[in-house]
């Protein structure tokens, strides 16, 4: 912007700068998303533990886009956790609105992947 107002020459080292912020934008992995439902990311948080019930995990989905988020605990951290919140939250939620979930993303965790013959929540996707 300030080279085509002012007509100035960049030099060496502000050319190399620009092209490092460049790259550095690139491999941090911005993520763009074109409308609500293209893109969810789906997390599982560990609340903590509570006296009588055992471990708390919550399992998180939020729409990239819009940032709406969605949220249900659980006590354990099993793919068929990830699938019935999937299920039981998001699907319907998307669905009264009128909009597709497209794509989920998550961060490869083992109540995500695993033999998607046998592994509740890629069986669920592939639904």
């Amino acid at each position: 912007m300030h080279v085509a107002k002012t007509g100035s020459v960049l030099t060496e080292n502000q050319l190399k700068a620009m092209e490092k912020a460049q790259e550095e934008k690139i491999a941090i992995g911005e993520i763009e998303t074109e409308h609500v439902g293209y893109l969810g990311a789906q997390d599982t948080y560990y609340v903590g533990n509570i006296k009588s019930v055992g471990r708390i995990y919550q399992q998180t989905f939020i729409d990239t886009y819009s940032s709406v988020a969605l949220a249900k605990l659980y006590t354990s951290k099993h793919p068929i956790n990830s699938a019935d919140f999937l299920n039981d939250r998001v699907v319907p939620f998307f669905d009264e609105k009128g909009v597709a979930c497209l794509r989920i993303l998550t961060d490869r965790g083992t109540e995500y992947c695993g033999n998607p013959t046998t592994h509740e929540f890629q069986l669920f996707l592939a639904l």
